[in-house]
């Protein structure tokens, strides 16, 4: 597949002239009429190869044609003045900055109403999850939404106990509360109390051990991973212990180990798999169709770890009208992370893997329909693959992989000691990440940001097709680390 180059943007702040051919350049951060820090990092950007100064000292320009550098600034009036010159000619911005004193802070009168408190009802009502419902464990809020403790099964009643803005709070259980999402439910009828479980089952269906719980109605439920022992702990909400018979139908299981039960509240039922195998490949929570029997299927590790025998997906975050971040010199991360995708894809079908992508082209799938893709495909695993933004220009934070669930924590270590060979400085190993790409536990799956485009180091290295490259290497040299540590720990 032929790949695309990156096309690098220079807007001009300048017109140039046939006559003086004067390099371009615009001023992209660092200037503003008022600032009240005693230091700014003047960021701009110029034509590649040319000089530039910065108040007269001289600044490094990358490949790119960014350059930037940090100006003291005096109280009161402060010029600034970029100039940039090649062949003969030059270019200069001239910019003027007041620098103020802080304003004083604010004293407000105090409130009664805390704006982050939740408001409790005098009255409790039901309500019903729909299709896509999730939970959270507070009403706290970021860019990715609050953290989620996992999705839940539609046609589950909860007990709706106070709200905060777009949450529901609801009562799980006598010690336990929860927050969902108001447009993931309908209004209910009164909800049935506690109940008794029934007898539970534990099946090979050939591709999965499935262990059904018997159960009067759908529950709330929480499921977790444990690594060390490797184990799937689902705790079910409104339930205690009358299951007298716990039957395992088939004697050669393809991963689990053996099952167990703790009644570790009043009304928290907690279900908890042993697992034979080191490492998880993924599972489902669900109810039977149209029914109440709680069921978890439980994945098992594919025969073969050879990646001719596997199906990976691969993601290239954001696209289409969503760019993500952009870079002092115009590179659209869109762009960065569709150029990654295809060079890892191509080096994964050389090796004889079956990959599918989320988006081909300049598209912006959402991310159900991204999960969608990946879910209907069968994926072994997978990995999104995004850049990041924030921080200073001047710094290099570096490379790093996010995972949300503990059993996918290993895919993630091992591509990001790969990718550290690269000579990225460590950005870190991010877990408990409430991005949605990152939420199914069908299949081993991590994010990888690979630099930040904020950065002119970095956004060097990202215009760089070599570098690119030598990071897609990486990321499926990681991947396969994986796989043979899993393995390995199978012999």
């Amino acid at each position: 597949m032929k790949i695309s180059p990156i096309i690098l943007i220079a807007a001009l702040g300048m017109a140039c002239t046939a006559e003086a051919q004067e390099p371009s350049l615009r001023i992209y951060s660092g200037v503003r009429d008022t600032l009240y820090s005693a230091t700014t990092t003047v960021v701009a950007v110029t034509e590649a190869g040319a000089q530039a100064t910065i108040n007269g000292q001289d600044v490094h320009v990358y490949n790119t044609g960014s350059f930037a550098a940090k100006v003291d600034l005096a109280p009161g009036d402060n010029t600034i003045t970029v100039t940039a010159s090649a062949n003969g000619a030059s270019n200069t911005i001239t910019r003027h900055i007041y620098r103020a004193e802080a304003p004083a802070a604010k004293t407000t009168k105090a409130t009664l109403i805390d704006p982050e408190a939740t408001t409790f009802y005098g009255s409790e009502h039901y309500v019903s999850t729909t299709e896509g419902a999730y939970l959270q464990y507070g009403n706290g809020d970021d860019r990715l939404g609050g953290s989620k403790m996992g999705f839940i099964a539609p046609d589950i009643t909860l007990k709706v106990i106070g709200e905060k803005g777009s949450l529901y709070c609801v009562r799980l259980a006598a010690d336990r509360i929860a927050y969902i999402p108001k447009e993931y439910t309908l209004p209910a009828n009164k909800g049935n109390g506690v109940v008794n479980t029934g007898s539970w089952s534990i099946t090979n269906t050939g591709n999965t051990d499935r262990i059904s719980v018997t159960l009067p109605h759908r529950l709330a439920y929480q499921y977790m991973t444990e690594l060390d022992p490797s184990a799937i702990v689902v705790d079910l909400f409104g339930a205690t212990d009358n299951s007298n018979w716990i039957t395992q139908r088939s004697m050669e299981l393809g991963i689990v180990d053996y099952v167990d039960f703790r009644q570790i509240g009043e009304d928290v039922y907690r279900v908890i798999i042993h697992l034979r195998d080191k490492y998880q490949w993924g599972f489902e929570v669900r109810y039977d169709e149209g029914a109440s029997n709680l069921i978890i299927d439980v994945r098992h590790t594919p025969k073969s770890l050879r990646l001719r025998d596997l199906t990976i997906g691969l993601d290239a975050g954001h696209g289409g009208a969503y760019p993500g971040a952009i870079s002092p010199s115009g590179i659209k991360e869109k762009d960065v992370n569709l150029d990654l995708v295809h060079r890892v894809r191509q080096l994964l079908e050389k090796k004889g893997a079956r990959v599918v992508l989320t988006r081909e082209g300049d598209t912006g799938p959402s991310m159900a329909e991204r999960k969608r893709i990946w879910a209907e495909a069968g994926v072994d695993l997978a990995v999104s693959i995004h850049n990041n933004s924030g921080g200073g220009a001047l710094a290099s934070p570096g490379t790093s992989t996010y995972y949300k669930h503990l059993f996918d924590r290993p895919l993630a270590q091992c591509i990001l000691n790969r990718a550290l060979e690269t000579g990225l400085p460590l950005y870190g190993l991010v877990g408990n990440f409430n991005f949605s790409l990152n939420g199914p536990t069908l299949y081993p799956n991590c994010l990888v940001e690979g630099m930040f485009m904020s950065s002119l180091q970095e956004e060097e290295k990202l215009a760089d097709p070599q570098f690119r490259q030598l990071y897609a290497e990486k990321i499926v040299a990681g991947i396969e680390d994986y796989l043979s540590m899993v393995a390995a720990s199978r012999r």
